[in-house]
């Protein structure tokens, strides 16, 4: 069986992995966020949100560290029941503080999916299941315990996992619909081909697998602790740069996608304007000196991030619906 002092070790070294990716995420994301703040509003919740993740999953990490050197090295040895003992302590302080830092990891990730899934809907009736999981999942991080395994507040923490785990899905799904819904349209009055057609399925593909990978490993870890096995302490310690990783998805996958289709739609520009430099031929029957005309059909290239053709005008409406949806989804 897992030795608790074996848990730690490997807990600490996965967590050290996955804080590195973690890590080069929120380097992307702030490069994201900022970049060409000059022409369009930084979105200062997102950065909040990621700071303060990033912080806590720092600080997560350093107190694991901390609790190795003191359980293997300094308290432990000399602990009465030694140790395995030093590290089934739950009343130890720095189980403590990583049981805050995991807690409020948890609340700042939920409340910010439950803000996204407000801002494409723009109702606040539609997150209202949500937004009470979150408070009841608010009332139930404060429990203390002193034997996690114990019957008396085994209830309140399974309740804790059942909570977030809830908060999540149901705010994940309404988010998902929405941004289902409205690629939809989009490819309805749009060509399948299209870059925000392209880019509002990417949304909705990073969306469900962000909700997917912290989904399993809430239920891991749910999983985990019914049955009273040591290994839910890897789950809980991994949890935390996963909360980073999954939140920062989302942001890197959708800026890589936005520059994509800049890029993409700068080409074609760049190939239109090639088009129409072009030196007009000369056909080969018609006197020396005399060109033909060329005639080229511009309202093809109505707009160069679009490309949306001529006869299609009259849709324009729907589209402008769409095109503000589209974005609202981006910058939430």
């Amino acid at each position: 069986m897992l030795r608790l002092s074996e848990a730690g070790i490997i807990a600490t070294a996965l967590q050290g992995m996955l804080y590195g990716i973690a890590t080069v995420m929120f380097i992307l994301t702030m490069v994201i966020l900022f970049r060409n703040s000059k022409h369009r509003r930084v979105n200062y919740t997102m950065v909040a949100a990621s700071c303060a993740l990033t912080a806590l999953a720092t600080a997560e990490i350093g107190v694991n560290i901390s609790r190795l050197v003191q359980g293997l090295l300094d308290a432990g040895p000399m602990f009465p029941s030694g140790i395995e003992g030093w590290f089934a302590d739950v009343s130890e302080p720095t189980f403590i503080a990583k049981s805050v830092l995991y807690n409020a990891q948890t609340l700042i990730l939920d409340a910010v999916v439950i803000y996204r899934a407000y801002a494409v809907w723009q109702r606040a009736w539609i997150v209202v299941i949500p937004v009470l999981s979150w408070m009841a999942l608010f009332a139930t991080a404060s429990t203390q315990a002193t034997d996690i395994f114990a019957v008396s507040t085994g209830r309140w923490i399974t309740l804790y996992y059942s909570l977030t785990l809830a908060t999540n899905l149901t705010a994940t799904s309404i988010l998902a619909y929405r941004i289902w819904r409205t690629n939809r349209r989009t490819s309805q009055l749009m060509s399948s081909t299209d870059a925000s057609s392209r880019l509002t399925f990417v949304l909705l593909i990073v969306v469900i697998e962000s909700g997917a990978i912290y989904s399993m490993a809430i239920i891991a870890a749910l999983v985990l602790f019914v049955v009273n096995s040591p290994g839910v302490y890897v789950i809980l310690d991994l949890l935390s740069p996963i909360i980073c990783i999954v939140f920062h998805m989302i942001i890197v996958r959708i800026g890589l996608a936005t520059e994509y289709k800049r890029s993409d739609a700068s080409s074609k520009s760049w190939g239109t304007r090639s088009l129409l430099n072009r030196p007009r031929a000369r056909r080969s029957d018609q006197v020396e000196g005399k060109p033909i005309q060329v005639e080229v059909e511009l309202d093809q290239f109505d707009d160069a991030e679009t490309s949306i053709s001529a006869e299609r005008r009259s849709e324009s409406n729907d589209e402008d619906r769409v095109n503000t949806q589209t974005k609202s989804l981006k910058d939430a």
